[in-house]
């Protein structure tokens, strides 16, 4: 339990973000209009000028099991790398809020004005942002053991975001979801690339 209760404390950053998924996810699951209104709809925010929609879209998801998803890619990929950077750096929580937050707005931005035309397109859900996270801990700490997996052992986390891509791929085939955004996962991912090479110099 005290080991438990100390990891907790080390990630307040992805536990708010988690909290506030969670939050925001069930209303929107409760209200059809709401979700609407807080989704990435690229003609809604250059037409309307509705840039909220940048922010909320990372915490509202189509269904619940995309949620529960993203709740346990958060918990272990956000939590690792928020818990990576506050052992050994002051401040690691905001250096993870920050990886967080440009992987988050470089996904919905390029998407944004990719799609800007199109009144069709919508995207909802956090796994680009975790998606930047997960690209910078493997960076980061290429050799971590990410997790584990029958009869293969410990996956470190070299391996672990092609693992996680391909089972994301597996989930819209299987659930039909087409609000998961491979194109903006991709951007994300980059964003998270970027900004921890700018962060992190030495890494070149």
């Amino acid at each position: 339990m005290p080991d438990l209760i100390r990891t907790l404390t080390n990630i307040p950053v992805t536990l708010a973000i988690m909290g506030l998924m969670m939050v925001t996810s069930i209303a929107a699951f409760r209200k059809r209009d709401f979700y609407l209104k807080m989704i990435l709809h690229p003609n809604s925010i250059i037409k309307r000028k509705e840039y909220y929609r940048l922010a909320t879209s990372d915490f509202v998801h189509n269904d619940p099991m995309h949620l529960v998803i993203n709740e346990v890619m958060a918990f272990f990929i956000c939590g690792q790398l928020e818990g990576f950077l506050n052992a050994r750096r002051n401040y690691g929580s905001l250096i993870f809020l920050l990886i967080y937050l440009l992987s988050h707005f470089s996904g919905v931005l390029l998407v944004t004005w990719r799609h800007r035309n199109s009144y069709a397109y919508s995207s909802a859900g956090a796994s680009g942002s975790i998606l930047g996270c997960m690209l910078s801990f493997m960076m980061l700490s290429p050799d971590f053991i990410a997790f584990y997996l029958p009869i293969a052992g410990g996956v470190k986390n070299i391996f672990a975001g092609l693992i996680v891509i391909a089972g994301l791929i597996v989930y819209q085939w299987r659930y039909a979801n087409q609000m998961m955004d491979h194109e903006l996962h991709f951007f994300s991912a980059l964003g998270g690339i970027i900004v921890t090479l700018a962060i992190f110099p030495n890494l070149l």
